[in-house]
């Protein structure tokens, strides 16, 4: 035995020794990509040391595949704003986190899950999406499986990885506070960088972006900045925006200590204003298609009436007054209630030439076809050169009649469900908590009437965990006591 001892008891200095070869591997790496910098250039630099980081996120992610579904919503936020300074297929990250959560639950004995938690009515909905598209790549009129593989990912893919992910690994109430915390902490960062572009303006890489990258005809209108922040463009910056502005609203009116609520309604203020700088007229139907669900919920009367007058007020002062109209944001939005914009002009005779293209297509023209990847792998195509602007246009005009009408029983299935769930829950914390979530998704979908809101980064990726948590929290509300909040 003492022989034995001798022999797993490491030698003194050992661990002296391990660490001074620790610095020397990172000194060698360093000189090495030095040499890779000045010879081959960033890229091949850029690699050797992205190395040992890559090393270090595996090692966490093969222990707590938690990890790597957090590092989604990070990289949601994040991805647009670094390629502005570092070129790169960023939005990948995504795909490969969501990947390497999954082989950690399924190959990582010691993450212990309850496969039966995936069983469930949301899962077989967003199941059966994704197996709808996924046959779209046998489409006789699509771009092939390239533009398949890129266009699907944010239409059904992260939905279909993210939400069975949710029931099995976040079923406690700390990981809906954890998730309401990072998106509000990740959303106020993006509104103090879209101030900072208002106030101080744009840095050198986003007046590239702007100019260079001729992005500038979109975000500067008769000489005014539509702030854009960190995301893609100013309208996922504002749709974003108005959305946490909506949750934050919902949540102050919930069951909380005065200091929360204090925290939520400056927050709400704070999120709406980055609305009204971005300057995005479609963003207007976040907080109308989610108040309305909201109020339909709480089933008060006294407040729902309430709630629908400020919105008539609003709604009468936007349409037929000018008041506030020395207010750039304002003007902006008053056109998106002008019957005869030009805009919405075109839109409607966009949707006039997919209708005569995909008239003998029942299964539309294939994934990949328009928009950004339609322009991409077939630019000459009609379909990439017919802009969709809307969300339900985009999936009609894609997957068909056959996958509009799918798309749209899965999203009313989910909407009455939700309600009903919601409705039924017998403590008001958790009906709070859960009417924020659905307010969110009810008043993307409602914006993504005119604008793909529900592709956009980060709130495409924020809804694939709203929807979950939502019946997360009903099932928790049928077992839990009232806890102090």
């Amino acid at each position: 035995m003492e022989i034995n001892k001798a022999i797993l008891k490491a030698p003194q200095g050992s661990e002296k020794m391990n660490t001074s070869l620790g610095w020397v591997l990172v000194i060698a790496i360093i000189g090495v990509s030095a040499v890779l910098f000045k010879v081959l250039g960033l890229l091949a630099g850029f690699a050797l040391l992205a190395l040992p980081i890559g090393a270090v996120v595996l090692s966490i992610l093969w222990n707590k595949p938690k990890f790597g579904v957090w590092g989604t919503i990070v990289i949601s936020f994040l991805s647009a704003g670094i390629a502005r300074y570092v070129p790169g297929p960023w939005g990948l990250s995504v795909d490969i986190l969501l990947a390497l959560s999954w082989l950690t639950v399924i190959l990582n004995k010691r993450v212990r899950v309850n496969w039966k938690f995936a069983k469930n009515d949301i899962v077989t909905v967003s199941v059966i999406w994704f197996a709808y598209l996924t046959l779209e790549i046998v489409n006789p009129a699509g771009n092939g499986l390239v533009a398949w593989f890129y266009a699907m990912r944010g239409i059904g893919f992260y939905q279909a990885l993210t939400v069975p992910l949710i029931f099995l690994l976040f079923r406690e109430e700390k990981d809906l506070i954890k998730f309401f915390n990072v998106i509000i902490a990740f959303s106020l960062l993006g509104t103090i960088w879209g101030f900072k572009q208002q106030l101080l303006g744009v840095d050198a890489a986003e007046h590239h972006w702007l100019y260079a990258e001729n992005h500038h005809e979109e975000h500067v209108l008769h000489g005014v900045l539509r702030v854009f922040s960190y995301y893609s463009d100013a309208g996922a910056f504002g749709s974003s925006q108005a959305m946490m502005s909506l949750m934050c609203a919902i949540l102050f009116l919930g069951p909380f200590k005065t200091v929360k609520k204090t925290k939520y309604l400056i927050l709400a203020v704070v999120f709406l204003l980055g609305f009204a700088i971005s300057g995005t007229r479609g963003a207007l139907a976040v907080p109308l298609g989610g108040g309305i669900a909201y109020l339909i919920l709480i089933k008060n009367f006294k407040i729902l009436m309430a709630g629908f007058s400020g919105m008539v007020l609003v709604f009468v002062i936007l349409k037929y007054t000018f008041m506030f109209q020395g207010v750039e944001q304002v003007r902006r939005m008053r056109t998106a209630l002008d019957p005869n914009n030009k805009s919405l002009s075109v839109r409607h005779d966009n949707q006039k030439i997919f209708a005569r293209y995909i008239a003998d297509k029942p299964f539309g023209a294939g994934i990949g076809t328009a928009g950004f990847w339609g322009a991409r792998f077939n630019p000459t195509s009609l379909m990439a050169n017919t802009a969709t602007d809307s969300w339900f246009t985009k999936i009609w005009a894609e997957t068909g009649i056959v996958g509009f009408t799918l798309h749209l029983m899965i999203v009313g299935f989910i909407l009455g469900k939700g309600a009903h769930k919601i409705m039924n829950m017998r403590l008001e914390k958790n009906r709070t908590y859960a009417s924020a979530l659905y307010a969110m998704f009810a008043g993307a979908l409602l914006a993504s009437y005119g604008n793909q809101v529900l592709i956009q980064m980060p709130t495409g990726i924020l809804l694939n965990f709203a929807l979950p948590f939502i019946f997360l929290i009903a099932e928790r509300d049928r077992t839990e006591e009232n806890p102090p909040v």
